[in-house]
């Protein structure tokens, strides 16, 4: 009875988020929707340990909070910055965690009927999407009616691609109309939309059930082939944030933004130097928090005079996530591939039982590597729907891997 209530409100919640947690979300203008919907979501994570004669709670949950939480003592002890901005930057940074480890506990299934249903608000919402990204290309000012980022409009357009594709029964037809999605987010002009695309349709097309990740003449020349591709439609960005470092000149407002996100990179490094090993703290540095409450360092590491990161203009300073590392030290940096590193792992693993969810978990773990390179998506409404499809995917592979065992010891009884 308990898991059936969760499978019908945690389908219900998905359609809700979508729609109104990320489609609509710039739109509406309500800047809590994903708040909610977390708030929601742990309702029924507690519904379902309440209900269970052992209160069952995954470790590496418990691990993950316990992580949080040395990190904001820690920031409290070293006065990162006012409590608010450390306790806000808390909130926001485990909140996709959050989303994913309450998804993978309560085990929701999906049902048919809500998947077919899924599956149509999936096309009809990417036949909107489509026609947001020809107004763009009509003219970029058109996004403004309807208060959306060409950015936006390439992370929506992942999501409800990677949800149809859930949802659906992964025919060849189902995987034709997944790229035709994905190919709408081309319109937005983003050079990491374009390397993600490609990165999904050479993963949706080469790797089979038989496929074997495995180091091979065939494996490396696919792997460059792709790997080409996407530096081709990237290095333009790769070279302005890791190779030259932005050269902190220029008016055009996007060869600012630019500028910012280099300066962010730049900075990054003797941040961790002078706050090892731990990091600088929550609400420090390149975060929402550190904008809002505007953060001491960057005074002191004379950024507050690069356009988009200044006390009265901060409007880039979240605008990636790999330098917001630096809050967390060298130790947290470590801690943060680990975590994104075993969820790979289990992915790879799981392939040949698990095909479908193992790939599409991948692509998920691909997106969030790319994103956090010029953007905050992880900590984002569209990326708490990630962290919370990912988590569905993960509990689908555990629940397959679960029948195969049970499948292998019944067969050599």
């Amino acid at each position: 009875m308990v898991q059936d209530f969760i499978n019908k409100n945690f389908s219900r919640l998905l359609i809700f988020t979508l729609i109104f947690g990320v489609i609509l979300y710039d739109t509406i203008g309500f800047d809590y929707t994903d708040e909610l919907c977390s708030l929601l979501l742990f309702v029924l994570f507690l519904k379902y340990v309440f209900s269970t004669p052992h209160w069952e709670v995954n470790k590496m949950f418990l691990v993950t909070t316990a992580v949080f939480l040395f990190y904001l003592c820690y920031s409290f002890y070293i006065g990162s910055n006012s409590k608010a901005a450390i306790i806000t930057d808390f909130v926001v940074q485990y909140k996709p965690y959050l989303g994913f480890f309450c998804v993978y506990a309560i085990k929701p299934v999906v049902s048919p009927t809500y998947k077919k249903l899924i599956c149509e608000i999936c096309i009809v919402l990417g036949i909107y999407l489509l026609g947001v990204g020809i107004a763009y290309q009509i003219s970029p000012t058109n996004l403004n009616y309807i208060s959306m980022h060409p950015s936006r409009l390439a992370t929506s357009v992942s999501i409800i691609s990677l949800l149809y594709l859930y949802c659906s029964d992964f025919t060849q037809r189902d995987k034709a109309i997944f790229i035709l999605l994905m190919v709408v987010g081309l319109l937005s002009e983003r050079s990491k939309f374009y390397g993600f695309f490609i990165i999904c349709v050479a993963m949706i097309l080469f790797v089979k059930p038989s496929f074997k990740f495995k180091l091979n003449i065939k494996n490396i020349i696919l792997c460059s082939i792709v790997l080409a591709l996407v530096l081709f439609f990237t290095y333009k960005k790769m070279n302005i944030y890791f190779i030259s470092g932005g050269d902190f000149l220029g008016d055009d407002e996007k060869i600012q933004d630019s500028i910012a996100r280099a300066a962010l990179y730049f900075y990054a490094p003797d941040i961790l130097s002078d706050y090892f090993p731990f990091g600088s703290g929550f609400g420090s540095y390149a975060t929402y928090a550190s904008s809002v409450y505007y953060s001491p360092l960057y005074n002191h590491y004379g950024m507050d005079g690069i356009y988009g990161l200044s006390k009265h203009f901060g409007s880039f300073i979240a605008d990636t996530y790999y330098p917001a590392l630096a809050q967390f030290g060298y130790v947290g940096i470590c801690l943060f591939f680990l975590f994104w590193g075993n969820l790979a792992l289990k992915a790879l693993r799981s392939h040949k039982f698990a095909y479908k969810e193992a790939l599409m978990a991948l692509m998920i773990i691909l997106f969030f590597m790319i994103e956090c390179t010029t953007d905050s998506t992880i900590t984002h409404n569209r990326g708490l729907f990630m962290m919370v499809l990912l988590g569905l995917l993960f509990s689908d592979i555990r629940h397959i891997v679960a029948q195969d065992k049970n499948k292998k010891v019944l067969s050599s009884k």
